[in-house]
């Protein structure tokens, strides 16, 4: 799955993009201050960064420069200055591309794409559909049944299915599920997950107790079992 990092000293900024991004199928880590977002980098490969040039202390040139030297492929800036010799700056100092504050979230997509075709990675696909003869699930019309009877669920039980099928054969860690439903921390919401999956079980599974289709990796994640390569349970 192909890595963002968001460096944004705006808060709601950093939660609108990471939900939009999360949901076209990207892995997204947010940092508010240009250190936090340096420390990140520093840990773990990011194919793109996406920073705002207005960040307090250390600029979003300083950022630029830093993020390329640790290795950074490609480097999104967000501006509010709507000048020329901003961006080239930028551009100079190592960004590969630029958006002028306010954008379209559709332009920001096809940037994102755009880089992605000229580094040679693959927009991520996202599964939006489920069918194995017994559960159907259809996110883009909100819509699970079983054996043709629709399964009435709640918000957050929708979300947390919707997350695992987006993910469907992967196990889906404890804290990214947690962070993309509520965006709280393990500690906090780890007793509420469990709760939701327990929900969820009760609604889609033949044996709730012992589950066929939300399967728990104890210790690690959830996952929904792939329809296409493991066989349905006999009634």
């Amino acid at each position: 799955m192909s890595k963002i990092l968001l460096i944004d000293d705006d808060s709601m900024v950093l939660q609108l993009l990471k939900h939009f991004l999360e949901n076209e199928g990207y892995l997204v880590k947010t940092a508010n201050t240009s250190r936090d977002g340096l420390e990140l980098a520093r840990h773990q490969p990011y194919f793109l960064a996406i920073v705002d040039l207005l960040m307090p202390v250390v600029d979003g040139y300083e950022v630029c420069r830093r993020l390329r030297e640790l290795g950074v492929e490609n480097i999104l800036v967000l501006t509010d200055r709507q000048d020329e010799r901003s961006v080239i700056r930028a551009l100079e100092v190592g960004a590969d591309a630029y958006l002028y504050k306010p954008f379209e979230l559709p332009v920001l997509l096809a940037k994102i794409r755009t880089l992605l075709r000229r580094s040679g990675l693959h927009t991520p696909q996202i599964c939006r559909q489920y069918d194995d003869g017994h559960l159907h699930i259809d996110l883009d019309r909100r819509l699970v049944e079983l054996d043709g009877h629709t399964v009435q669920l709640t918000a957050t039980e929708f979300r947390l299915l919707a997350i695992l099928l987006q993910n469907v054969g992967r196990v889906v860690p404890h804290e990214e599920l947690i962070s993309k439903i509520w965006g709280g921390s393990k500690k906090s919401g780890l007793t509420s997950l469990k709760l939701y999956v327990y929900y969820l079980r009760r609604k889609i599974e033949d044996q709730p107790k012992d589950p066929y289709y939300v399967l728990a990796e104890w210790g690690i994640g959830y996952r929904l079992r792939e329809p296409a390569t493991e066989s349905l349970p006999e009634k």
